[in-house]
């Protein structure tokens, strides 16, 4: 694999990968009920976690 990234790059990304799960996290326990709010704070979630789990493959 062409290494595309440097090591300090990559926990960044990472690091900011958790720091938006944990905030959208935090959003969907205050969203209401009533709206699609949960919904498109799910699948971002959801996309996130995704990227965390590249970011982690991409270590090894």
């Amino acid at each position: 694999m062409v290494e595309f990234m440097s090591e300090f790059e990559l926990e960044v990304l990472k690091r900011l990968a958790e720091k938006a799960l944990k905030e959208l996290d935090e959003a969907y326990k205050r969203a209401p009920d009533v709206d699609n709010g949960k919904t498109y704070l799910l699948r971002g979630k959801e996309r996130v976690r995704l990227i965390a789990k590249i970011l982690n493959n991409m270590e090894g």
